[in-house]
């Protein structure tokens, strides 16, 4: 049987800011061309409540809050039919049988995959293991492989670089532990764009509002600053777990965390500009300004993890405190200019 690559194009794989919600972007413009075509990576990333992380006390991870509460966000807000499992160790053949179903009735699912079954980059190959998020394009009986589409993941010097091509059905069984497909629901339509905007000013304020759930889990801003606090935990740990845990802390504010949260707040800035026509200039400004900020106490802390500067540990803590601060009153200003204009329109 040959492969079955007919999703390749007109969908052929771009680059985007996280391999979820870019991976999800390309799967509206299959299923709701109509949608996507006034929506973006950062739509998706904000709507679906993505920049609500949960901390729950381990050093090494700050990471979504719930994967599968995004997916259905995502089917819900424009009218999908959601097809997923997060069970899939459970019984991984019958998972392939059903990918490789959906992929020849036109379906371009998304896989939850560890990334020591990839090997098409080196920093798969060399790197710790991680979640990552492709699409499935096709499948090859008579190779036993399947055509995959990476549209987000950081090379060697920190550059987002894509993949389309094949991966073995053993390597995809093997790190394969999730999966989700849509299909345009005919008795479902999308949200409105309006009620797409204020659900993500919502989500903006829960967020800055933080969360306390039960066993020491924190949401929103609420799990960096428990987060930032809790690194005193390293001053007791040897030099190799200390920089593996400095290293980890800044791999999860760069990937998913606060500095794709910058980014895509300066996409949405930007895409909806007239929602904030005074002061968009200046938030703007104010986000690239935070993200450079950001980004140098990131590299600071990689630094203090790769020569295990224990006495630094405060000085970090404190940086990153007073970042979140300025985080928190940059996302207050951004919800203000919009309740004024909303006001101002209403008069």
């Amino acid at each position: 049987m040959e492969m079955d690559i007919k999703h390749k194009k007109p969908f052929a794989i771009r680059a985007g800011l996280h391999c979820l919600f870019s991976g999800l972007y390309h799967i509206l413009e299959q299923e709701r061309p109509e949608a996507a075509a006034e929506s973006d990576e950062a739509d998706i990333y904000f709507e679906t409540n993505g920049l609500n992380l949960e901390y729950y006390g381990d050093l090494n991870r700050v990471w979504l809050a719930s994967q599968e509460d995004i997916v259905e966000r995502f089917a819900r807000i424009y009218g999908l039919q959601l097809h997923a499992s997060f069970e899939v160790e459970l019984d991984p053949d019958s998972a392939l049988l059903q990918l490789r179903e959906a992929v020849l009735q036109g379906r371009m699912p998304l896989l939850f995959i560890r990334t020591t079954s990839l090997d098409y980059h080196e920093v798969f190959r060399d790197g710790e293991e991680r979640n990552h998020l492709v699409l499935l394009l096709g499948w090859d009986d008579g190779d036993d492989s399947v055509l995959i589409g990476d549209s987000s993941f950081l090379d060697q010097a920190g550059h987002v670089t894509t993949y389309e091509g094949a991966l073995t059905v053993d390597a995809l069984r093997r790190g394969l532990w999730g999966y989700a497909w849509f299909k345009a629901d005919a008795e479902q339509k999308p949200s409105t764009r309006i009620g797409r905007f204020n659900a993500v000013l919502q989500n903006i304020r829960t967020f800055n509002q933080g969360l306390e759930l039960p066993d020491q889990r924190y949401q929103g801003i609420l799990a960096y600053r428990m987060y930032v606090r809790d690194y005193t935990k390293l001053l007791a740990l040897d030099a190799p777990a200390f920089a593996a845990v400095c290293r980890n802390v800044y791999y999860c504010f760069r990937v998913g965390g606060m500095l794709h949260q910058l980014e895509y707040l300066a996409a949405y800035i930007g895409r909806y500009h007239g929602r904030w026509p005074q002061e968009g200039q200046e938030l703007l400004h104010r986000v690239e300004g935070l993200r450079e900020q950001w980004r140098k106490a990131l590299m600071q802390l990689y630094k203090v993890g790769l020569s295990c500067q224990r006495g630094k540990i405060g000085l970090v803590q404190d940086r990153f405190t007073l970042l979140l601060d300025e985080h928190e009153k940059l996302l207050v200003a951004l919800l203000s200019a919009v309740d004024e204009e909303q006001g101002t329109a209403s008069r």
